[in-house]
């Protein structure tokens, strides 16, 4: 008896086993014992048996060759071997899974045949044996049993349902028989008889002969329905092209492709995902999975899932099982087990560029994938994808040109088209718009844009365009003012180019244009402020006088007309001036500025009351009594028309200094939001410089009483010290004469010293007084610049051995030039002095010389403590000083007064110095008076 069959392998011979079959057994049913007769043509002599089992044979081919659908080749063979071969019979073909399946079973008894397909569900699993159906499927041989023994097969089969049901139907005698066609194995067919030793190598060849024709039916019916298949994917590429052409959206996209997929392929779960470029997925159809599902492809796009999703988007993956998937994506187990059991597939979406998204699919049960089903999934998926890429252009080009219809409707924006060819100027509703013209796109004669032109643009404007109309191909752009239907002034911008025809002149220009007004009003209002900043800071000194050019600014820019209201002494408003955009009208404001009756209501007297901008967009004068008190003054403002006013106040530290008032009129535009903080900010800058020109009057006053009252001071000084310094030389003179030197001579040279010192200070505050007042006088005169120099190394001897200061000399022998004799000695002086101060206990040198341009120059070099890098800029300042008042004393006085003179005799003094290595004050001076060129002095 024959062990259950196994599972065949992938490969038709040689393979590993397939799963249990129970084709390969027969019975009869339970209790009966089959008799049955031999077979006629085995009782009949030889000839008449060939001749019968060729005439079996050639009705069989007949049979078998009449259908081309495998159910019935297979059921069909199955009515021929029983009971004519045998008493009952089972066919098993190897599915593309590569198991075993009973496909079709007879029996003598048809009540039996749910049997014998029960034999087969039920037949257990064996992983080796070589005289069982394994051996048939694996090598394509045909087994033959003449005689089951009994007591064997009821030793088997003890503890084995299957084989016990399979003796009761009949199993004395089998013949396994593979179904072979193009060298591949189909299958197998048993016959089973109940009486042992049936069968014999003469039934065995019949059985053979009769498994060929089955075989080669079944292989003709396989290819039919493949071919019938491929013919209906075909057709389904077809429709599903045909429906994806009409999908304009991501959406009708993966509708259409989940529902294809969905019918075709008898996946239960279907789910179709967007990959974004940065990695993101994004489900956009979802069949057969529950909503926790989509949690799951959300999640897809992070951590390990988005690692996974990266390897298995680069090419289609097949997942024959769960455990399938789980084995070659073990990260991703948790997530695959709550999709669900069964197979699986994960097809990418490829474009022209990349992948443009993914297609799941899962499968209830295991399955094989066959090529040709994976071939038309994956062509299914391609056409999606460039269907989804289509989609993605439209959807990119709607959305632009959605954009651009925003664009031209918010940003004033409009398109035009010349064709010169039929003479024809094509705008779209919202330049018309601009234009002031009615809404509606437009064809009218080529020039006619050309009569909105404002006067003073239309020159350029016409020039330029009949140059575009000689020259192709260029882009031109262009900015000009339009007059409106309504009489309004708007500003475009217009950008185009022009395209030659056939014969190589100019055919059509295209373009578009861009209302930039409201940008032409901002920088207007802009260069409104810097030109009036410019004029405010060039008249610091008198504000007031500059205030008729800033209306004049204000009404070339912005506005119609511009008034100006100072705060009088009495509290109320002066007219200061006032300026009007037409002579005539400007002229009968200036002459009526000492004659405005302001009635309460006026906007100017309202902003000067509240201290508040007053603003009227839109206003009727003619219906306001209450803004004039006199006929005059009504009929001045009737006359003005203005359509819109707007007065600021000029305030600055809580005073009340004025009001800006502007109104505008027809055709001028009305004045909006923006003009109000354009007016506020010029009402600042005003009111600034008003406040700064009140506060420079009140410094200038303060140092010409400060100044006046040092050079009083000065003089009334100088009085007493003389005095005293006299009489400082009589007590000396008499101490000398009495001879009577002690402690009083000593006391007395200390307090001339100090007499000095006073007097020197008080010279500085003088001279100091002199240059703020620009009364520095000079008295140039023939001057010898050595023998100054010397001498004032000599005069400051007592002072040079008191700070044990050596002093080296190398002065030329003489050094001629016009100076003043007493200033220049008073800058040696100071120079001298300095270097005894802060270079005390190291040398002194001083050098003279000319240089190569002829002009004199004196140096005067110290070792002492140097001065700071960051002090040197304010080193000649006036009470400036690069050191401690404390350790050093003095005003700061000596160097600013130095450089005063030096200048005024058209030098200079440079100075050359580092902490710790001293410093070298290099005086330069023109020797002859053609030379100098004085510099004013500084304050």
């Amino acid at each position: 008896m024959p062990e259950p069959s196994l599972e065949p392998s992938t490969e038709p011979v040689g393979a590993p086993p397939p799963p249990p079959s129970a084709a390969m057994t027969n019975g009869v049913s339970t209790g009966e014992v089959a008799a049955s007769a031999p077979l006629a043509v085995m009782r009949e002599p030889s000839s008449a048996r060939e001749e019968g089992r060729f005439a079996f044979l050639a009705r069989a081919g007949e049979v078998l060759a009449s259908s081309l659908d495998e159910p019935t080749v297979l059921r069909q063979l199955a009515e021929l071997v029983v009971p004519e071969l045998a008493d009952w019979c089972a066919v098993d073909v190897v599915t593309p899974s590569h198991k075993v399946v009973r496909r079709a079973a007879t029996h003598r008894d048809p009540a039996l045949v749910p049997v014998v397909y029960a034999i087969g569900e039920r037949w257990a699993l064996q992983e080796s044996g070589s005289r069982n159906i394994t051996h048939v499927l694996r090598t394509g041989e045909a087994r033959l049993i003449p005689e089951v023994s009994e007591q064997a097969f009821l030793e088997a089969a003890r503890g084995n349902a299957a084989l016990e049901d399979t003796w009761r139907l009949g199993c004395r005698s089998v013949m396994v028989v593979p179904l072979v066609a193009r060298g591949r194995v189909l299958g197998c067919m048993s016959l089973m008889s109940g009486t042992a030793g049936r069968f014999g190598e003469p039934d065995l060849e019949l059985a053979r002969g009769l498994a060929r024709s089955a075989a080669l039916s079944l292989d003709n019916a396989r290819l039919y329905g493949e071919a019938r298949q491929a013919q209906a994917r075909t057709a389904r590429l077809q429709a599903v092209t045909a429906a994806l052409s009409r999908a304009a959206s991501e959406d009708a996209v993966a509708q259409v492709l989940a529902r294809e997929v969905w019918e075709a392929s008898g996946a239960t779960r279907v789910a179709v995902l967007a990959l974004e470029e940065d990695g993101l997925v994004r489900p956009l159809r979802v069949l057969g999975d529950s909503e926790a599902a989509l949690d799951v492809f959300d999640r897809l796009a992070s951590g390990a899932a988005r690692t996974r999703t990266e390897d298995i988007r680069r090419e289609a993956g097949w997942f024959g099982s769960l455990e399938e998937f789980i084995a070659r994506h073990p990260e991703g187990a948790d997530c695959a087990r709550r999709q669900g059991p069964g197979a699986r597939a994960v097809v990418p979406l490829w474009g022209e560029t990349r992948v443009r998204g993914l297609l799941l699919l899962g499968w209830p049960e295991p399955r094989v994938f066959p090529d040709a089903e994976r071939a038309f999934l994956e062509a299914l998926a391609h056409q999606c994808a460039q269907a989804l890429e289509r989609a993605a252009l439209y959807e990119a080009l709607r959305e632009r040109t959605e954009r651009l219809r925003q664009a031209l409707v918010t940003g004033d924006m409009g398109t035009w088209r010349l064709d010169l060819v039929r003479g024809k100027e094509l705008r779209d509703a919202a330049l018309n718009h601009m234009l002031g013209l009615p809404a509606v796109d437009s064809s009218v004669p080529v020039g006619d844009l050309l009569g909105l032109l404002h006067p003073e643009d239309r020159p350029h404007v016409e020039a330029e365009f009949h140059r575009f109309q000689r020259e192709a191909p260029a882009f031109f752009e262009l900015e000009f003012r339009v007059v409106r239907r309504d009489g309004g002034v708007r500003w475009l911008h217009s950008v185009g180019q022009s395209f030659a025809g056939p014969d190589g002149k100019v055919a059509e220009l295209t373009g578009a244009m861009a209302d930039i007004t409201r940008r032409k009003e901002a920088e207007e209002r802009l260069q409104l402020l810097l030109d009036a900043s410019r004029v405010l800071a060039l008249r610091m000194d008198d504000v007031e006088e500059a205030l008729p050019e800033v209306a004049r600014l204000v009404v070339d820019h912005v506005a119609t007309g511009c008034l100006v209201d100072l705060t009088a002494p009495d509290g109320g408003l002066r007219r200061v001036t006032a300026a009007h955009r037409v002579a005539t009208h400007d002229a009968r404001l200036k002459a009526a500025l000492e004659d405005m009756g302001r009635g309460p209501a006026h906007p100017a007297l309202q902003c000067f009351r509240t201290g508040e901008p007053c603003f009227l967009s839109r206003v009727d004068f003619k219906r306001c009594d209450d803004v004039s008190t006199s006929d005059a003054h009504r009929e001045l403002v009737d006359s003005l028309a203005p359509t819109s006013v707007l007065s600021v106040p000029l305030r600055t530290r809580g005073r009340m200094l004025g009001v800006i008032t502007l109104f505008t009129a027809e055709p001028q535009r009305t004045l909006v939001a923006a003009d109000v903080t354009m007016a506020e900010e010029l009402a600042l800058r005003v009111s600034v410089a008003l406040e700064n020109a009140r506060l420079f009057h009140d410094a200038q006053s303060a140092v010409r009483l400060r100044d006046e009252f040092l050079s009083v001071a000065s003089h009334e000084l100088k009085t007493p010290l003389t005095s005293l310094i006299l009489q400082h030389n009589l007590l000396g003179r008499a101490l000398e004469a009495a001879g009577t030197p002690g402690p009083v001579t000593g006391r007395l040279g200390t307090a001339q010293r100090q007499v000095l010192r006073l007097t020197a200070l008080v010279d500085n505050l003088l001279d100091v007084s002199r240059l703020s007042l620009g009364k520095l006088s000079l008295e140039r005169a023939e001057v010898d610049l050595s023998q100054l120099t010397r001498d004032a190394v000599e005069r400051l001897e007592n002072v040079f051995a008191q700070a044990r200061c050596p002093v080296k000399l190398d002065l030329p022998r003489t050094l001629t030039g016009h100076w003043d004799a007493q200033r220049l000695d008073q800058v040696l002086v100071n120079l001298l002095t300095n270097a005894a101060k802060y270079g005390a206990g190291h040398p002194v040198s001083v050098r003279a010389g000319v240089d190569a341009r002829g002009e004199a120059w004196v140096e005067v070099r110290d070792e002492g403590i140097g001065i700071e890098a960051d002090a040197l800029p304010r080193l000649f300042g006036r009470f400036e000083r690069a050191v401690s008042e404390r350790h050093y004393g003095g005003m700061g006085l000596g160097l600013y007064i130095s450089r005063q003179i030096v200048e005024a005799l058209g030098g200079r003094i440079d100075v050359d110095s580092q902490p710790g290595q001293g410093a070298t004050f290099t005086l330069r001076l023109p020797r002859s008076l053609a030379e100098a060129q004085p510099l004013p002095p500084r304050v």
